[in-house]
């Protein structure tokens, strides 16, 4: 049984990823407790370990980050933050489109009453 005041002081019980160059001194790093939902652990490290390349604005990178970065710049027109938040939404509604339903839809209501002028013969 782990100690939950030890988890949560140290980083000797939780779960622990890490980048850079040195584990004694990591660019980055992210911790996990045991009460961490498995498919945000799941998560994070899908997107941490896929090579996509992701767009950042020079303007919004720290020396440290550039200096740590494979930067590769894109010719002109440069999409903007919102051009790409636009394409990440048309992506995330095709492929929603693509899932096959799990509803059912309603069943269409059956008549129980027909007016006495309106009987057939």
């Amino acid at each position: 049984m782990l100690d939950h005041h030890r988890e949560m002081t140290t980083n000797d019980t939780r779960w622990y990823l890490w980048g850079g160059t040195t584990p004694d001194r990591p660019d980055w790093y992210a911790t996990f407790s045991t009460g961490t939902p498995v498919h945000l652990v799941t998560a994070t490290t899908t997107a941490i370990a896929d090579p996509t390349p992701v767009i950042r604005y020079t303007g919004e990178m720290s020396r440290f980050t550039k200096a740590h970065a494979q930067l590769t710049p894109i010719p002109p027109p440069i999409p903007t933050p919102l051009d790409v938040r636009r394409a990440q939404a048309a992506r995330a509604r095709t492929t929603a489109a693509r899932r096959p339903s799990t509803t059912v839809p309603p069943a269409a209501p059956s008549p129980t009453h027909v007016p006495a002028g309106r009987r057939s013969r």
